[in-house]
């Protein structure tokens, strides 16, 4: 994993300046600005994993970005679906019981339940969201954002590389938020949306390590040319 290529790459674009430019300010559309952000990071992680010199995405085709966004989005938050099921029904038993003793005990036990099933259910989506969007930026489907099995071993299996993934993500973040307060505030807009975009770029690279170019045929030892078989000379005459 090439991190410093992710720190380096927007500004190796030709045009990075007005790309960032319009992605801070696209931040500001509340809702909207959200999903086209979706969108342009799952351009972003195709462009990488089909080694696309330059992959910084152009600000164009607005509507797949936003189509995109609005997937992977809903992908998201079906992954969060068992959380949001279970502080629904969670609030019934605690309604039923009331104020007495029995009631605070029920509540409390049930409470401790779901809290430590929600921090552990939270830990996998929160590990599994690289291969969540890695799947669905391949073909843009949204079924294979939800193919669970395969993004669950997928992974385990780069397990080491997402953890380098999340701290270096977590730090960039920090660094961006500390200079666009620097810049009166505003250059938060411009920061954050880089900060995701070297996030959106580390992301693109798990497993890339591991798929290796094709082997270059080995050139075999220079042939030694046939040797000119001897020319045949015709008879002037023929036999009698």
């Amino acid at each position: 994993m090439d991190i410093g290529k992710s720190f380096n790459f927007v500004f190796e674009d030709k045009k990075w300046i007005e790309k960032i430019l319009i992605g801070g300010i696209l931040m500001l559309i509340p809702i909207l600005g959200s999903i086209l952000m979706l969108g342009y990071g799952v351009q972003l992680v195709r462009n990488v994993r089909n080694h696309e010199p330059e992959p910084l995405p152009e600000w164009d085709d607005w509507g797949a970005k936003i189509a995109e966004g609005f997937k992977l989005f809903i992908i998201y938050l079906l992954w969060s679906l068992p959380l949001i099921i279970l502080s629904v029904l969670l609030i019934i038993p605690m309604a039923m019981t009331g104020d007495s003793d029995t009631g605070n005990a029920v509540a409390s036990f049930f409470s401790l339940c779901f809290g430590c099933f929600a921090l552990l259910y939270s830990i996998i989506v929160w590990l599994a969201v690289p291969g969540i969007t890695i799947k669905f930026s391949e073909t843009g489907e949204f079924g294979d954002g939800l193919k669970f099995g395969e993004i669950l071993n997928f992974t385990k299996e780069h397990l080491g590389q997402i953890i380098v993934v999340i701290i270096v993500s977590w730090l960039v973040y920090m660094v961006a938020g500390l200079l666009g307060s620097l810049l009166c505030g505003i250059g938060l807009l411009f920061t954050m949306f880089w900060a995701s975009l070297v996030q959106y770029h580390l992301i693109a690279q798990i497993g890339l390590a591991e798929s290796k170019p094709e082997r270059p045929l080995e050139t075999l030892g220079a042939v030694e040319p046939a040797a000119e078989l001897p020319e045949t000379t015709e008879t002037d005459g023929e036999n009698e």
